[in-house]
């Protein structure tokens, strides 16, 4: 799918629009006010309560997964595979999209009932009144979703204006207090049960399933990390409110007896101006506009799908028609669908029919869960990748969308949940093609033992990317205070994000007890680790005889590694014994060349306890920047560290600021980090310019590339004399293998 423009909708049309007139449906007009009669205002108001904060759980999940990656199309089922991975998207990629697909004959069947009302002589041509309907509207969609688009807004106005006849019609029909009192709580006499809410909840819900339509248009919107959030959780609330006033409303209006009786004729005869007609015509928009947004939706999904070559038999349905890929193979299997279910729907009892519209709940359900759980897992894990535009969600939100939602499937129907988890399942595991069988250990080490190797063959099998980028920091330390500094500050950088690595070598005499020489350097570092606080994991290598510290560090770079946990960080000070400086810098050649990235930390004793200066970073460009932007937002995160502002700064013509400004506004966007943007233009060369910008700070990144060799001595000069009066700072050098895009 990558490289297909799609259509570029806003956020009103492509997302908000979509939404909103599914949420909008037939409950509003036709079962509301039962639920009303049956539970009282309270009970109603609860379940609406109940269901609204199952839909905002999944909206604020949904937004946040959006906000932090490139979105395609394929609405839920490409952020969950790209979340938690192929496995989990296949399951419910599928499952939902038969989901979406069969909603459509629904909603054209509840369009159906409302016309078989009004015209009670069309009863036995049901099919054909669902049929029609169904093939205007796939007409509309098959000529392209921009006029599938322009149809909703005239659907909106004609929707717009029952809903306002209906409530005007409440309002106009004395709504008292007195009567409010009474309907608050249940029937006088009566006491519901855990199965009268259950199936009162079964009726409402579907009426806040709808906010998933706009997400559904994904790949068709001009800016889907700002649109999805915004139009979802705008529909979400707009939703919420228009259902809360017509419960108030018709719970002040009209006793319980004649909600519970005739909800629909109430309406119609308590209509403003006697315009019960525009009620009729609300009910065919509400549904006709569900069934047109979902008709648009649900190809989309089943495309996305194909065109990550899962099954192959499907490959068929990732082909789309012209420059916006509209998916017509999928859309055509959609109809198949559509037309198939309401000649079984009108042939067979509806008991039948409303079992399937149940499971279709249950998948939605299921949709809702897995996409809570996807943010939950990304939010709880901490990848430093996980960055998201919206801010307003914590792992918490995840955990409880997901388990509101298989609450609410169990209310709704236990053994189609049950059925529908076992699809889920199913189809998981197929995707997976992996076996059940586990081997637990005798006692807890065996047990961790043996998940671990699993885990860390498992690891080696997947590809590297950069979303999933941790530090595995290496920080080369001896026993003086500078070096524990040293550990603190790669402790910093960690952020409890990756894995930190302690090597110490000892130089040992030729006669020395090697084994237990490295054992007693061993419980003094262990010592040490519990004094700094840092979790870490102690390496020590002792040398004796002609093996010295130069080959053996050697040595120890190139073969350190369990599988993928292999270096990709190595830290150290910076060398002050001339003796040891060009060994120093010919290590750091070795680190490059081995596709390890190198930070160099100076003047560690400037090094902050709690800081309260800047984070600046010098950009000069992706190679090293990446890097240096991704360790200075892991040091932001820190508690001592988290009110040090990130800078970015950069060197520029005065012709050139202007375009300086806007990449590095992009940049910050792209890496979704907060940072302010300095460009300085006033002709100060770049040493000037430095010591003049960050001598507050506290700390600097400043990427370097290693030396030549016939260059070490004066790189070192120069480099030594710029940042000798300096705050703490660290050079870098990366190896490419971070990605601000990720």
């Amino acid at each position: 799918m990558e490289g297909q423009k799609g259509y570029r909708f806003n956020t009103f049309g492509g997302v908000f629009l979509p939404s909103i007139l599914t949420i909008f449906g037939v409950v509003m007009f036709l079962r509301l006010g039962t639920v009303v009669g049956e539970l009282g205002i309270l009970g109603a108001l609860g379940i609406l309560l109940f269901a609204e904060s199952i839909a905002l759980a999944t909206g604020l999940s949904i937004s946040s997964i959006s906000t932090n990656t490139p979105v395609q199309s394929g609405g839920p089922y490409f952020l969950i595979s790209r979340a938690l991975g192929p496995g989990f998207g296949t399951s419910i990629g599928l499952t939902y999209y038969v989901s979406q697909s069969l909603s459509v004959p629904f909603y054209v069947i509840g369009f159906t009932e409302a016309v078989v009302t009004i015209f009670p002589g069309l009863q036995e041509f049901q099919f054909w009144v669902s049929l029609i309907p169904l093939l205007i509207l796939f007409g509309i969609a098959l000529v392209g979703a921009d006029w599938a688009i322009r149809t909703q807004y005239v659907i909106l106005l004609v929707l717009g204006i029952s809903i306002v006849v209906m409530l005007g019609g409440a309002w106009a029909a004395g709504p008292t207090f007195a009567r409010m009192q009474i309907n608050l709580h249940e029937l006088p006499g009566q006491r519901l049960d855990i199965l009268a809410l259950a199936g009162c909840f079964a009726v409402f819900f579907p009426a806040v399933t709808g906010f998933l339509a706009g997400v559904n248009m994904s790949g068709d919107l001009a800016d889907a990390r700002r649109s999805i959030p915004r139009g979802t959780m705008l529909a979400i609330a707009v939703g919420f409110v228009v259902y809360a006033s017509e419960i108030v409303l018709f719970g002040s209006a009209w006793d319980r007896e004649t909600l519970i009786a005739n909800t629909y004729g109430t309406v119609v005869q308590n209509a403003l101006w006697h315009t019960g007609l525009l009620i009729f015509a609300g009910v065919v928009a509400a549904t006709l506009s569900s069934a047109l947004g979902t008709l648009l939706g649900a190809p989309r999904i089943l495309q996305a799908f194909a065109a990550d070559h899962i099954f192959p038999a499907l490959d068929l349905f990732a082909k789309g028609r012209g420059r916006k890929a509209d998916p017509i193979p999928a859309m055509f299997l959609t109809l198949l669908i559509s037309v198939a279910t309401i000649w079984w729907g009108t042939a067979c009892e509806g008991n039948t029919l409303d079992a399937v519209a149940k499971l279709v709940t249950m998948f939605t359900l299921c949709t809702y869960a897995i996409i809570n759980i996807s943010a939950a897992v990304e939010g709880y894990a901490s990848n430093p990748s996980f960055r998201p535009h919206f801010r307003l969600f914590h792992w918490t939100i995840g955990v409880y969308g997901a388990s509101a939602s298989l609450i609410a499937a169990l209310l709704i129907d236990p053994l189609l949940l049950l059925i529908a988890f076992c699809i889920v399942v199913g189809l998981f595991l197929y995707a997976r093609k992996r076996s059940l069988t586990i081997t637990f250990g005798d006692a807890r080490r065996g047990y961790i033992f043996e998940h671990l190797r699993r885990y860390l063959l498992k690891l080696s099998s997947m590809p590297q990317d950069p979303k999933n980028w941790r530090p595995q920091l290496l920080v080369l330390a001896g026993r003086d205070e500078k070096h524990k500094t040293l550990i603190r500050t790669g402790a910093l950088l960690n952020n409890e994000r990756g894995i930190l690595s302690v090597l110490r070598i000892i130089d040992l005499p030729q006669d020395s007890e090697l084994v237990s020489e490295r054992r007693r350097e061993l419980t003094r570092m262990r010592k040490e680790l519990a004094e700094l606080r840092t979790d870490y994991f102690p390496e020590i290598i002792a040398v004796t005889g002609d093996f010295d510290f130069d080959a053996a560090l050697n040595v120890y770079l190139q073969s350190r590694a369990i599988g993928p946990m292999a270096l990709n960080i190595v830290l150290c000070g910076w060398p002050v014994h001339e003796e040891r400086i060009k060994a120093f810098f010919l290590h750091l050649r070795t680190i490059r060349q081995l596709r390890m990235s190198s930070l160099l930390l100076l003047n560690p004793e400037r090094m902050p306890v709690e800081a309260c200066g800047t984070i600046d970073v010098w950009w000069r460009g992706r190679r090293n920047g990446s890097l240096m932007l991704i360790l200075a937002y892991l040091l932001s995160c820190n508690k001592g560290w988290r009110h040090c502002p990130i800078r970015l700064l950069r060197i520029a013509a005065p012709e050139g600021r202007a375009a300086a400004l806007r990449e590095l506004a992009a940049l910050r966007e792209e890496a979704r980090i907060e940072a302010e943007q300095i460009v300085i233009s006033d002709g100060s060369d770049f040493e000037t310019a430095f010591v003049r910008e960050s001598s507050s700070a506290s700390m600097i990144f400043l990427g370097y590339l290693p030396p030549g060799e016939e260059d070490i001595p004066a790189f070192h000069g120069r480099i030594s004399r710029l940042t000798g009066e300096m705050p703490a700072m660290f050079l870098v050098t990366s190896a490419g293998d971070t990605d601000l895009d990720s």
